[in-house]
């Protein structure tokens, strides 16, 4: 007697189920990795653990070879869940948030990046957010780039804090968790060099021109004083003799990041 047709859908229930179990066996080989990487680096502080110069470039290796319908939004969560909690096993951390007009846009912004298994505390002021890394030396800070005040102060000197990374890093049109915002850490182990620098000088009149014309941007002004972001190859000085100030306001250093990646779609029907 003949048998009867295989039912297509089994089938590809069947090979959904061998993805899924793979999957999860890669999870655990890198598990065991980490474990292995653990034994022979001895990390036990965030500042040995964070490299963003490599998870920089492991979000621009997945952007460019991610194709299909699955939205990239959604790939980079996965990653950013995978980076977390694989950092922590390393050395474990928490996050510390601060204040923001919209508290559900910071609360989406740090649970996409930093996952469910980190515990997040909420701060009275980015500021004290700063403090907190500065005094706990195991957590880390997210802190909008829009904040009020001149918060970025405890961020000078050779020991502060200071910023590791800036975000979103994969700018999507309508993307989730677009808030705009500063991950602020202790000082990392091995100290990357960066695509931007993040400074503060003295306010002057031409400044925010000469800044941008040199590709970089003010991000925020207090009490005086500008928060600078200025590409690593742009000399400071440069910028200073191009805004026509005789004497330069001498720039202090409050770290740097990688250069966020635009991503642009495009549908064709």
């Amino acid at each position: 007697m003949d048998k009867a047709a295989p039912d297509p859908l089994i089938a590809i229930r069947n090979r959904i189920d061998a993805i899924d179990e793979e999957v999860h066996r890669l999870l655990i080989d890198r598990a065991s990795v980490i474990a292995e990487l653990i034994r022979i680096k001895g990390t036990s502080k965030p500042g040995a653990a964070f490299r963003p110069d490599r998870e920089a470039d492991m979000m621009r290796r997945l952007v460019l070879r991610h194709r299909g319908d699955l939205p990239l939004a959604t790939v980079e969560h996965i990653w950013r869940e995978i980076i977390t909690t694989f950092t922590a096993m390393q050395a474990p951390f928490g996050v510390i948030a601060g204040p923001n007009g919209d508290a559900a846009a910071m609360r989406d912004l740090i649970r996409f990046y930093f996952g469910f298994s980190v515990p997040v505390e909420d701060a009275e002021s980015s500021e004290a957010a700063v403090a907190r890394v500065a005094e706990r030396g195991n957590d880390i800070a997210v802190v909008a780039a829009d904040s009020d005040g001149r918060w970025w102060s405890g961020l000078s000197g050779a020991r502060a804090p200071k910023v590791f990374a800036r975000l979103p890093f994969i700018e999507i049109p309508d993307r989730p968790a677009g808030l705009p915002a500063y991950v602020i850490g202790p000082p990392l182990k091995e100290t990357p060099d960066p695509d931007i620098r993040l400074l503060a000088a003295k306010d002057a009149t031409g400044l925010q021109e000469a800044v941008g014309a040199y590709g970089g941007s003010v991000a925020a002004r207090a009490d005086g004083e500008c928060l600078i972001e200025l590409p690593v190859a742009a000399r400071f000085e440069d910028v200073a003799a191009a805004a026509g100030i005789a004497t330069a306001p001498h720039p202090v250093a409050l770290g740097g990041y990688s250069q966020p990646i635009r991503y642009v779609t495009e549908r064709v029907a």
